[in-house]
This record gives structure tokens, C-alpha cells and sequence, in this order.
């Protein structure tokens, strides 16, 4: 019934609405978030994201400019976050709408009741990146391609192609969507899918802006992609599917999730039966030129259906077997999440169909389940909006109060300092930075805020010695992997904690202190504990050796046995 479904999509609106405004409230921002900020912060004054550096923050382009109308009204995080807010919720509505349209409308309700409480689209549809804009964009893009196939009208291929620039500029990961794209079209219409009217311009304007979206890179990031592909590869032939699986398989085996596998699998069942009943074999030729005719044969579900799953299967399949090893996070497939939800609900409508008697059951039925699902991943989206990251954002307000002019300030995240309140004095960081930096006036200088490069203990300590405080603001992680041992040591002989929270710890420094290289008996406090790492680091006090390990042991233990395992 209508008002039913209309009633249903309305709740989950608001649900999706209120959890990831919560989230953007309430959770810190993530690391990336900041260069974000910096980022359309710099497009308001230059109309560009042009960074001190001198190159271009290609990053989510269209992005920044979105980023940049919502901070011109107000500079705050929120406001930052509120577009993958708004972009999120529409994603929602979205889902729906494309359901409706390429299934029917009960799919479309139950894949939009998916996407209102799944904690990825939480996350990304809470924070200030460009990984919600990129999902919507694809979504269209996927349904303005099959709409223009089914019609063959000049208008859907027109929009097919702006679309899909939007998504390509939204975020370059778009281009592995096109040939996914392709070979269905080929399997469907055959040659008519490259020739129909609209069809050969709408290519041509998706073969230039790839090739445009190269050029940018390459002017605006010059050396950047060279440099990262040589040390930690984008793409190549890498074929760690254990790997791979080991960083997704979550996606797909977790309790919830393991529920809409086995819809997607009922779905292809489904569809598979419909194939074969109107299956005919053709001439390899006639294929080519015609398409296959089961395809134009079988019900629209079943046809969008094997597509949803076609797109989905196709990318995932070439991050799975091309993309490297450090370059597997969920967020790489986030904009895959709707073809697999569409054709999960399809599933779960295809087996409701075979219970329930009667239409208006079939109807009402489908609007509870869709609650029903939502309610699913309930548990999830709780902890999610528990779940904080670290909290670089406190730092940063704690420096913030206390800064005094002369005081310096270092970090390995200078695109944090440069968003808050300027650029930081040092990018401070030994180890595997070489991505992230460019040469400028012959000195070393991070691409995003133009900080110089700070990456010998002679340099800190010249710092140290010639500024009445210095700040380090630093996170565990990089503090325990990015340093060497000698820059450490001046770490723990000339700095004190000032600040440590989630993970998060400032160092700071009021000039040079002496200190006494002869035996002496030290009373230590205990090692501060930011996200399981502690400080001073263990081991590393030539004075007390082995007894700041000892100490940080006891320490873990205890925290052990506050906190549980």
C-alpha cells in the first residue's frame, strides 16, 4: 500500500537523518578530515585547492568546492560534515527511488532501510571526505547508463556522462566503474550500447575527462602518483586474494552481513532460472553485434538484478586482485555498498513473494520487514556512534589556548594544524614521508601546508634550542614507528606530556634543559597511556634501562584488568 511504504521511507529518513547528525556531532574528526577543511578552506580564498606548496589538492576536487560552500557560512567542523550529511540522507532517498524504478518500489524500501543504519554509511555519511558524494554519484551514474540501454533516448546518455564526470571528479576510483559499464552494455544491447544516438558522445565526453582527470593530477600533484606507486603501489599485479579477503571478508561474513550474502545469492538464483528458461546460444558474431537475447527476455528484476550484482562483482573483483596491499580499507568500496543492498532486498521481497497470499499483505508485509532489517544492524550503528577516533581535535584545542607567539609547533599531521588555526612550523616525521613531500626554494616542504620538513635530531634539537617552547603533537602510532632511536631520546630528555587523550599526545619543550649524563636515581611516574602506547617509550632511557618497559608492563596490566581484554 502506499501510504505504508511513503510512512516507512519517512522513519527511516529521519532515523538516517538523526545518526549521522549525531555523528557528526559528537565524534571526533578523523585525521583526513582536516585536510578536507584545509583543503576548501584554501578554495574559498584561491576559487582553487591550491596549497602553500603550490600544488593542487586533487583529493575529492569537487569536494572541495562542495566543502567550501558550506564553510563559507560558518568555519566549524560540523559545518564541514553537515554536506556528507545531506548527501547521505539523499543517497537514502536514492536507493529508493532507483530500486523503485529498476526493481519495484518494495525493494527499493528495504535496500533504503539497509543503507539507513549500515555503519559504513554512518561513518562516511558523518564525516567531512568525499566518499558519500562519490557513492551517490556512482549510484546515478549506474542507473543513468541502464536507463539510457532500456530506451535507447539521447537525453540518458547525456546524463549518463555528466554523471559520471561528477563521480570521476567526486573521486578518480570511478574509472574502474567504466568498464564494468561497458561489458554490460555489450552483453545487452550488443554494439547498439557504444552506437545508439547519444550513445558515441556520451563516450567521448567519458573518455575525456579521464583523460582530463589525468592531466589535473599530473600538473596539480606533479611526482605525487610516481612516487606512491613505487613505494607502496596504487595498482599492479598483486593477486594477495587471501589478503584482500582477510581486510573484506567482513563485508560479507559477519552475522548481519552473512544474512545479505545469502539474499543476494536467493536474488542471482532467481534470476539464473529466469536466464536459462529464455537462454538461446548464439554465434560469438551475432553476440557481438546483437547482445545476448535472454537478457531483453527474462523480468526487469531479474535483469537488474544480474547487473547490480555485475557492477559490484566486476570492480570488486579488480580491487581484489590489482589494488595493493595498503590501499584496502572499506572505504574503497564504499561506493559499491548500493549494488549489493539492492539486489540483497530484491532477495528478500523474491521470498516474502512465495509466503505471503495476496497482494495487500505482499505490500504491508515488505513495509515491516523493512523496519525489520533497519532494525538489523541496530547493534552496529549503536557502537558506531560510541566509537571514538583519536582525538587530534583535542589536541589542537588544548595548543590552541596555549600558544604564545615565538612558540613552534611540529607534528607528522601538519593538514591538521593548517585547517585549525594555520599552517604548523615543522613537519616533523622520519620514516616513509616521501609521498607527502615536495621540493620548494631547495628545501623539502609537506605538499598540503608548505610546513619544512624536520627530519634529523640535529634539526630538533636546533629548534629546541632557539625558541622559548616547542610543541609536539603527535599519535602513538606514528610516534612508535616513525622515529629513530636518537630522536626519541631528545624527545624524552627535553619534552614533557602536557596533553594525552585518545591516542592523541603533546609534547612540549620551554627551551633547553641540561641534562646530566652521570648515574643518577630517578623517581618516574608512570608511562601516560595514549591508545595503548605509552610515554615515554619503553626501553628507551639509557638512565633506567629496561625500567620504563617494566613500568609500562605493570601499567598494561593494570589497565588489563580495569578494562577487560
Amino acid at each position: 500500500m502506499l501510504w505504508a511504504r511513503r510512512l516507512v521511507l519517512g522513519v527511516l529518513l529521519v532515523v538516517g537523518l538523526y545518526a549521522r547528525v549525531r555523528y557528526a556531532r559528537e565524534i571526533s574528526l578523523f585525521v583526513d578530515e582536516f585536510t578536507t577543511m584545509w583543503a576548501a578552506k584554501r578554495t574559498l580564498e584561491y576559487g582553487i585547492p591550491l596549497m602553500p606548496s603550490g600544488v593542487l589538492y586533487t583529493r575529492g576536487l569537487l569536494a572541495s568546492y562542495a566543502e567550501a560552500t558550506f564553510l563559507a557560512v560558518r568555519y566549524t567542523p560540523f559545518a564541514a560534515r553537515l554536506v556528507s550529511v545531506v548527501l547521505s540522507v539523499a543517497t537514502i532517498l536514492m536507493v529508493y527511488h532507483v530500486g523503485r524504478r529498476l526493481f519495484d518500489a518494495r525493494v527499493g524500501l528495504v535496500a533504503a532501510a539497509f543503507m539507513t543504519l549500515a555503519p559504513e554509511a554512518i561513518v562516511w555519511g558523518g564525516r567531512a571526505r568525499f566518499y558519500t558524494q562519490l557513492q551517490l554519484f556512482v549510484l546515478l551514474t549506474a542507473w543513468a547508463f541502464y536507463e539510457a540501454l532500456r530506451t535507447s533516448r539521447r537525453s540518458l546518455y547525456r546524463r549518463f556522462a555528466l554523471l559520471f564526470v561528477l563521480a570521476l571528479f567526486s573521486q578518480e576510483e570511478t574509472i574502474l566503474l567504466y568498464p564494468a559499464l561497458i561489458v554490460a552494455g555489450m552483453a545487452w544491447r550488443g554494439v547498439q550500447a557504444i552506437s545508439a544516438p547519444g550513445a558515441p558522445g556520451a563516450h567521448a565526453t567519458v573518455l575525456g575527462a579521464i583523460v582530463a582527470r589525468y592531466l589535473v593530477e599530473k600538473w596539480g600533484q606533479p611526482g605525487y602518483f610516481e612516487t606512491i606507486q613505487a613505494r607502496r603501489p596504487y595498482v599492479g599485479l598483486i593477486l594477495d586474494v587471501r589478503g584482500a579477503l582477510a581486510e573484506y571478508g567482513p563485508f560479507f561474513a559477519e552475522p548481519v552481513r552473512v544474512v545479505i550474502s545469502l539474499l543476494v545469492f536467493v536474488a542471482l538464483l532467481a534470476a539464473g532460472q529466469a536466464l536459462r528458461r529464455t537462454w538461446r546460444p548464439l554465434p560469438w558474431r551475432e553476440a557481438l553485434w546483437r547482445g545476448l537475447p535472454a537478457l531483453g527476455h527474462i523480468e526487469p528484476a531479474h535483469r537488474a538484478t544480474l547487473y547490480t550484482v555485475w557492477l559490484f562483482s566486476a570492480v570488486f573483483g579488480v580491487i581484489l586482485l590489482f589494488v595493493g596491499p595498503t590501499w584496502r580499507e572499506m572505504r574503497y568500496i564504499f561506493m559499491l555498498v548500493p549494488f549489493w543492498f539492492l539486489p540483497a532486498a530484491a532477495g528478500l521481497t523474491w521470498l516474502w513473494d512465495r509466503l505471503a497470499s495476496g497482494k495487500r499483505w505482499q505490500d504491508v508485509g515488505v513495509a515491516g520487514i523493512a523496519l525489520l532489517t533497519a532494525g538489523l544492524f541496530l547493534p552496529d550503528a549503536r557502537r558506531t556512534l560510541d566509537q571514538q577516533v583519536e582525538g587530534y581535535d583535542l589536541a589542537l584545542a588544548y595548543i590552541a589556548r596555549e600558544r604564545q607567539p615565538g612558540d613552534v609547533i611540529l607534528t607528522p599531521q601538519p593538514p591538521a594544524c593548517a585547517a585549525t588555526f594555520g599552517p604548523c612550523d615543522y613537519y616533523a616525521i622520519q620514516k616513509d614521508y616521501e609521498e607527502y613531500v615536495i621540493r620548494r626554494d631547495g628545501i623539502w616542504v609537506d605538499r598540503w601546508s608548505g610546513a619544512p620538513l624536520l627530519n634529523t635530531t640535529e634539526q630538533l634539537r636546533h629548534v629546541i634550542r632557539t625558541h622559548p617552547r616547542t610543541f609536539f603533537l603527535v599519535d602513538g602510532y606514528r610516534l612508535a614507528t616513525r622515529y629513530e632511536p636518537d630522536f626519541l631520546r631528545v624527545l624524552v630528555e627535553q619534552m614533557d606530556v602536557v596533553f594525552a587523550d585518545r591516542g592523541i599526545v603533546v609534547l612540549a619543550a620551554n627551551g633547553w634543559r641540561e641534562v646530566s649524563r652521570r648515574p643518577v636515581v630517578h623517581t618516574y611516574a608512570p608511562p601516560v597511556n595514549f591508545g595503548g602506547r605509552y610515554w615515554p617509550p619503553a626501553g628507551r632511557n639509557e638512565r633506567d634501562p629496561g625500567g620504563s618497559r617494566r613500568r609500562a608492563e605493570r601499567h598494561a596490566h593494570v589497565d588489563r584488568h580495569r578494562t577487560g581484554p
